[in-house]
């Protein structure tokens, strides 16, 4: 009898570790994509090439929440096919070192899954950790990606506005916060015309490699910038005012537009 019970008991073990190993094998077997995604460095070639901006996907095969993301949302066929329209796809797998340097030191992330908007140019306009079908939606609507993308380079903006005796318009995204800035400020008339007479636009954020090293030519530091989103003013090399941008100005559509006329007449004087 106890030779039998020795018998079960050896069985019993010998399943239990069968479907243990069985149920560890398929939580961990990736999931057939709903969407395709390119790597990170093919991406940025792609989207220059075809003009378009990269919505990047941090994820990895133990987040649950990553799945979710999968199964729930870009599943959507109608979300599925305006995101294939409007982006060139792009995800990051954090399940190796190379890959999760790139996003703690580059882009500093904190939580997955988190979805980063890029210009074709691969410059951050906004981020997002974890995602519902209404916020891509209203992702995909925006388009300031593309007022951003046509500003030149600091080196460039710099020059050019000491040849045109304009002021140089810094916006400087030093903030790794979800919503960076209420994009939408940019996409206002006045704000647009008032920007295209006066001033010289350029955009430096801290989560891309080169304008990090602009960034540290200007303060010394990534640490010594101001921390946040922000407009910074120069005129004839010297700076002349600076504009800490909130989600607050959201609610308040002239904010930015009076303060751009503020900084016009400073020049003026």
């Amino acid at each position: 009898m106890k030779q039998n019970d020795n018998i079960y008991s050896k069985i019993f073990a010998l399943a239990f570790l069968a479907v243990t190993v069985i149920a560890f094998i398929l939580y961990f077997v990736p999931e057939k994509q709903p969407l395709d995604w390119m790597s990170y460095d093919d991406a940025l070639i792609v989207a220059a090439k075809k003009n378009k901006p990269v919505l990047l996907n941090f994820y990895s095969i133990w987040s649950e929440e990553c799945k979710q993301l999968d199964r729930n949302v870009f599943s959507k066929d109608s979300l599925k096919n305006k995101l294939k329209s409007k982006y060139i796809l792009a995800r990051i797998i954090l399940d190796n070192k190379q890959n999760s340097s790139i996003a703690k030191q580059q882009f500093n992330i904190k939580g997955i899954p988190s979805l980063v908007e890029l210009t074709p140019k691969g410059k951050e306009i906004r981020r997002l950790s974890g995602a519902n079908e209404q916020i891509l939606y209203f992702w995909i609507q925006d388009t300031t990606y593309k007022i951003i993308n046509s500003w030149q380079d600091f080196y460039t903006a710099n020059n050019e506005s000491e040849k045109s005796n304009k002021i140089l318009l810094l916006l400087l995204n030093a903030s790794y916060n979800p919503f960076n800035f209420r994009t939408e400020m940019l996409q206002d008339e006045k704000v647009k015309l008032l920007i295209a007479q006066d001033f010289v636009p350029t955009y430096l954020v801290s989560s891309n490699s080169e304008d990090r090293k602009v960034i540290k030519s200007l303060f010394g530091s990534i640490d010594d910038a101001p921390f946040g989103v922000l407009m910074i003013f120069y005129y004839r090399g010297k700076e002349i005012d600076r504009y800490f941008l909130s989600q607050e100005l959201a609610y308040r559509q002239d904010d930015l537009s009076n303060k751009l006329v503020e900084v016009i007449k400073k020049k003026e004087k």
